[in-house]
């Protein structure tokens, strides 16, 4: 196992004293940028992580479960991160386990590597949701150490627990039905292709319809509705199916603007509080988030007392409303 780095192994590669370093770490202001910008750099290059919880006399009793939230966007009628939270705080409420909770983006995650932050916070295990393949904290994933369930995202490491519902076979059953109503030709507005589950609700509607028309629209309502409002032959697509809600609302929006609402059906993904308020109605795929949480508590905690390590899908619903009727 490879040594663990210390702080005198950071102060000497800065070439600074260890209570310099300190200093840095602990955020005094009587360090100038520079030599911050030397520390931190160095404490990162080391994967140098102090352990702040082991100066508490109780650390040795503590168990600390930590939820990394990445890129939080809670549009209007969006709470899907607002409800892990939430879902998440209540589960451990019922435990003996402490909670951390951790949002990040891009520039965090090139700050601060995983297994930093676990050091600082002594954490005992994760709970991750949100990220993209294109994240460092997902590469890193794939070989840390720290017991990890990942929420709605798969990871290439046996270690790492999974709660999701199967997209592939959610997103194929939706494009079944579709066809199934008597539509033909069906454009598939997806989220991103740096997004795992995005390519796995593609792969989804890809086995069951042998050429779909596809676009991206990275998730968001105002990227769906310029592609379906400046769509040539609209007139000739029978069918819309977003990978997301927001997506699908946009969409709704864009048709009811070139007056082809009524003739087109629309089906979204994630059944957000709008789905339901929306003129037409959504049809879309519902996901217990609820059960999400409480299932991803549950094993992460199992995997960090037992070892066991489990990838799970919760069963998904469709829902049927105005705007498809499947």
């Amino acid at each position: 196992m490879m040594k663990k780095s210390t702080i005198l192994d950071v102060a000497k590669r800065a070439g600074v004293s260890s209570s310099t370093v300190s200093h840095v770490l602990n955020h005094y202001d009587d360090i100038g940028e520079e030599t911050k910008k030397k520390v931190l750099a160095v404490a990162k290059e080391l994967d140098y992580a102090p352990n702040y919880a082991a100066k508490r006399l109780s650390s040795k009793n503590k168990k600390q479960i930590a939820l990394i939230l990445n890129e939080i966007n809670v549009t209007r009628g969006v709470a899907m991160p607002l409800e892990i939270l939430g879902g998440v705080i209540e589960a451990l409420d019922k435990t003996e386990y402490e909670f951390v909770f951790y949002a990040v983006n891009g520039r965090k995650q090139k700050m601060k590597s995983l297994k930093q932050f676990c050091g600082e916070r002594d954490i005992s295990g994760l709970i991750i949701q949100g990220l993209t393949t294109e994240d460092p904290y997902y590469h890193e994933l794939k070989r840390l150490d720290v017991p990890t369930v990942a929420i709605d995202m798969t990871v290439k490491n046996g270690s790492v627990g999974s709660v999701s519902i199967d997209n592939q076979a959610a997103a194929a059953e939706v494009a079944r039905r579709l066809l199934a109503s008597g539509n033909k030709k069906i454009l598939f507005i997806n989220g991103s292709n740096n997004a795992a589950v995005a390519m796995e609700r593609e792969a989804g509607v890809r086995s069951v319809i042998a050429h779909p028309l596809i676009s991206y629209a990275n998730f968001s309502e105002e990227m769906a509705f310029q592609i379906v409002e400046q769509m040539e032959r609209i007139e000739e697509i029978d069918a819309i199916f977003a990978a997301s809600d927001l997506m699908a609302i946009g969409v709704i929006k864009a048709l009811k603007k070139r007056n082809v609402a009524k003739k087109i059906d629309v089906v979204g993904f994630d059944d957000i509080t709008l789905a339901s308020y929306i003129t037409p109605s959504l049809t879309t795929v519902r996901q217990n988030i609820p059960e999400f949480t409480k299932v991803a508590v549950a094993d992460l905690i199992q995997q960090i007392e037992t070892g066991k390590v489990v990838q799970k899908y919760i069963p998904y619903e469709i829902i049927v409303r105005d705007s498809a009727r499947l």
